[in-house]
């Protein structure tokens, strides 16, 4: 008979092993959700080029419809939050953020709380670019004439130009902002305006957008949308020739394009290999902006402008 001294070993054993197991299992799951977390974070759009129709935020969706004001969406009912104009919309900390024209022709930054309610104005500036970034506790945003970028605090205090020079576009993405100038060339600096770096000296990026290493532009002349690698410009490639004009949006999962000439909203995939249709359209000038596995575009319907929403798919959200 096994002594008690050799039943505990075996039963320490088996509880040593069980314990392994536990933990492979622990692993693996906590490695799937850090995938999805990475995929989420990773996963943004270029909504601030589409005029930033649309924001997720943490119980449905915020979103601009033209004619109304802004919009939160829940799956229980929508409630009309402000009926401003409201461009860039960008949700931080319980807070909206969002541009809109102001009566001199610039631009109100703004913000508010998910009722409508605790409304500021933060700052009123002269640019009449709509794309703000909220990064770091800070706000980004054009100002001036000719524009430059500046930032300041939540609140709207401690305002600072950050760069003294004429700006075409600009993006902000991790701790780097690129900008292009007049002149379509492309240069970066770090978010305290330091660090200057010219990127591409060619007359390319009057609007533009990054995703991961790459920036992408639409080539007028060869009418198609072209990338170049971050880490290595001498890396530039055709994405897609089916783009017939500027209005797309690069996402993680692929890119959404006014196909302008047959009045459609369409999808290739970010190797260029695979194109569908989504959704015909009545107008010729568009913005899409996505939230989760819908997106928000602009239309024409009964002579009005207003904001549609659709899946990603195409199919009808019921």
């Amino acid at each position: 008979m096994k002594t008690e001294e050799e039943k505990l070993k075996k039963k320490l054993k088996v509880n040593t092993i069980a314990i392994v197991v536990l933990l492979v299992i622990l692993l693996v799951v906590l490695g799937f959700f850090m995938m999805k977390m990475t995929k989420a974070k990773n996963g943004k759009n270029n909504n601030d080029a589409n005029m930033g129709l649309c924001v997720e935020v943490d119980d449905g969706t915020v979103y601009y419809q033209y004619n109304k004001g802004l919009i939160k969406k829940t799956k229980k009912e929508e409630k009309i939050l402000t009926e401003d104009q409201a461009y860039s919309i960008h949700y931080f900390d319980g807070m909206l953020y969002y541009v809109s024209p102001s009566s001199n022709g610039g631009i109100n930054i703004k913000k508010m709380d998910l009722e409508g309610k605790n409304e500021s104005l933060l700052v009123t500036t002269a640019s009449n670019s709509t794309k703000i970034y909220v990064e770091n506790s800070k706000i980004y945003y054009l100002t001036s004439n000719p524009d430059t970028i500046s930032r300041m605090d939540l609140n709207g205090e401690n305002g600072e130009t950050l760069l003294q020079r004429t700006v075409s576009d600009f993006k902000v993405v991790g701790d780097t902002i690129y900008f292009s100038d007049v002149m379509g060339f492309l240069y970066s600096i770090n978010m305290n305006g330091e660090n200057y770096k010219t990127i591409v000296e060619e007359n390319k990026f009057s609007e533009f957008q990054v995703l991961d290493k790459y920036v992408y532009y639409f080539d007028e002349e060869a009418s198609a949308l072209k990338k170049i690698n971050l880490e290595d410009t001498s890396k530039q490639e055709v994405v897609t020739d089916k783009l017939d004009c500027a209005t797309f949006n690069v996402t993680s999962s692929g890119i959404y394009y006014l196909d302008k000439a047959n009045g459609k909203i369409a999808f290739v995939s970010l190797n260029g290999k695979n194109t569908r249709e989504i959704v015909s359209i009545n107008t010729d000038n568009t913005w899409i902006t996505l939230a989760g596995n819908a997106i928000y575009y602009v239309d024409n319907e009964a002579g009005q402008t207003v904001t549609k929403v659709i899946k990603t798919n195409g199919k009808e959200i019921k």
